[in-house]
């Protein structure tokens, strides 16, 4: 009997432990929930001041939230999610309040980085450059200097010897559609058996261009200037012989010989006199126009052209054809692809024409020239 009652106050003893037990732990799980919903309170007055502090930056950060990329925005959340894990207050606060009452708080501060594009700037575009051969060994350059130099034959008709030709010009690009030059031509040799000729022409010239990537197109006015006078060089020399020989010959042979002498002149210089006076005869100021072309085939090739009308004092009229070919020498010359604009070497004919003068043959000229773009 004695163990029965022993074991009895031994089922006792362990009952009233459990209940002990279960009683501390109620308190402490009562004394728990208290300082849950003391957090949920200062957590809720926090969120409220949150939400007003968050709204006003909101709307001072609403262009800046609509233009932020969609990297930005997952960021965002990986953050929200990380702040959120960050502060156990407030998710323990949340999950309190679903146990009471359906509220969910969000917590809208939150650091952010935001990832904005910068704007795509258009680089600056390199100014086009232009490098265009025209006539007269001249290049459209858009700005600065373009020289030619020229070199040829000139055959003024079928009766006349023909003539080496020099010409050179300047021009300057004043803006990319106006260009202003000046140059000279000179024609020299033996015309004919009498008269060994220097004949000269000056001549100023303003442009007008329209341009294109690969083509220029250009009309321009020309005040020129003409030296030469053929049939008063022929004068001078006629004085110049008979005073030649009137120191050596009497009085009374001057004119048996002035009269042999003219007709022979007259003999051999009739056609002379016909046609190649009358291509050197001028004398004074010109006035023309000219329009042309230039056109750029490829890296190395150009081809070129021009047509002009000019009028001279002398009442003489001078039409003018002038077709070239230019080859780009600046592609194949590392000095002049690095110092110069361009270089251009071109070969280049002209068909001119005198009227009001009865010639009624075309005079042709060719050149080989050279022209430097600086």
């Amino acid at each position: 009997m004695r163990i029965l009652f022993l074991v009895l106050l031994l089922i006792l003893n362990v009952y009233a432990e459990a209940k002990d037990s279960g009683t501390t732990r109620s308190s402490s799980k009562a004394k728990k929930a208290k300082s849950e919903v003391v957090a949920k309170k200062s957590t809720t007055s926090k969120s409220a001041k949150s939400r007003k502090t968050a709204s006003r930056k909101a709307s001072k950060k609403s262009a800046n939230l609509d233009s932020a990329s969609p990297e930005s925005t997952s960021q965002s959340d990986t953050t929200d999610v990380s702040s959120n894990f960050a502060n156990p207050a407030i998710s323990a606060t949340s999950v309190a309040d679903t146990a009471d009452e359906p509220i969910v708080v969000r917590d809208t501060i939150v650091d952010t980085i935001y990832v904005v594009r910068p704007e795509l700037t258009k680089s600056e575009s390199k100014p086009q450059s232009y490098n265009i051969p025209l006539p007269h060994q001249s290049a459209y350059l858009k700005e600065g200097f373009s020289v030619g130099l020229g070199a040829g034959l000139f055959n003024a008709s079928e009766d006349c010897d023909c003539l080496g030709v020099w010409q050179g010009q300047l021009e300057y690009h004043y803006r990319d559609y106006v260009t202003g030059g000046f140059d000279v031509r000179f024609f020299g040799g033996t015309l004919d058996r009498d008269v060994m000729l220097m004949y000269q022409r000056y001549r100023l010239n303003v442009k007008f261009h329209k341009s294109f990537t690969v083509a220029d197109f250009y009309a321009g006015a020309v005040l020129g200037l003409e030296t030469t006078d053929l049939s008063e060089f022929r004068k001078e020399l006629k004085d110049g012989v008979r005073r030649n020989r009137s120191d050596e010959v009497d009085s009374s042979k001057i004119a048996e010989l002035d009269s042999l002498s003219d007709a022979s002149e007259i003999s051999q210089n009739s056609v002379y006199d016909k046609n190649c006076e009358k291509m050197f005869s001028l004398d004074g100021f010109t006035l023309g126009v000219e329009v042309g072309m230039g056109v750029t085939l490829s890296r190395y090739f150009g081809l070129m052209g021009s047509a002009s009308y000019e009028f001279n004092f002398s009442w003489a009229q001078l039409v003018s054809f002038s077709p070239g070919v230019a080859f780009n020498l600046q592609e194949i010359w590392p000095w002049g692809r690095n110092n110069l604009r361009s270089t251009w070497v071109s070969f280049e004919m002209i068909f001119q024409r005198y009227f009001n003068r009865d010639v009624n043959e075309w005079a042709v000229a060719g050149f080989l020239g050279l022209q430097f773009g600086i």
